[in-house]
């Protein structure tokens, strides 16, 4: 199984990056999370959406390709960040015009978050819900992980270590969603 993973920070080191990292460590080995780079996806701009830039071609393709999308978002000012709403916007669009295909419908996709905010990332999770329910794209109902204070859970190297409820509450998420996939077939 392959998943796409998309990271709403573009934060080499940023805690949900290392979040994607541990959820592929639980999905175990008959699933591939891939933490895709899409930092040079360009500001969406309907005057250069055709031809399609490069890297928002690769990155529909391996949407199309894949079983399914896991999106790790944070919490910037109750909303999903900068960088993760652009790529929603042009992997939400048609490849063509020809055509309509949209590379999301349908596709599974599910979401967790953290934060350094006390209140977790439910709310950008309910703004990124929101988007993809109206896109059509089959988001898992529940269980969602959204974690709060994630800087109190990383070492003095910055090493994530989620405390054994958090962590919980995360193999849930992540193994549910393999077994979403599976049933979307």
């Amino acid at each position: 199984m392959k998943i796409i993973g998309l990271v709403g920070s573009l934060r080499r080191n940023s805690f949900n990056r290392k979040l994607l990292h541990i959820v592929n460590d639980l999905m175990g080995d008959s699933v591939e999370l891939i933490d895709w780079d899409y930092s040079d996806v360009p500001v969406f701009n309907e005057d250069i959406e055709f031809p399609t830039p490069e890297p928002v071609a690769k990155l529909r393709a391996a949407i199309k390709e894949a079983d399914g999308v896991f999106f790790f978002v944070p919490e910037y000012n109750q909303g999903i960040s900068g960088p993760l709403k652009n790529v929603v916007d042009w992997i939400s669009r048609p490849v063509s015009f020809e055509t309509m295909e949209k590379v999301l419908v349908g596709k599974p996709a599910s979401m967790m978050g953290a934060t350094m905010g006390v209140s977790g990332t439910i709310t950008a999770q309910e703004n990124l819900r929101s988007y993809l329910t109206f896109m059509n794209v089959n988001v898992m109902p529940q269980p969602r992980a959204t974690i709060s204070a994630v800087h109190t859970m990383a070492d003095e190297d910055g090493n994530l270590n989620l405390d054994p409820v958090t962590l919980g509450f995360v193999e849930q998420t992540a193994k549910a969603f393999v077994e979403y996939v599976k049933n979307s077939k």
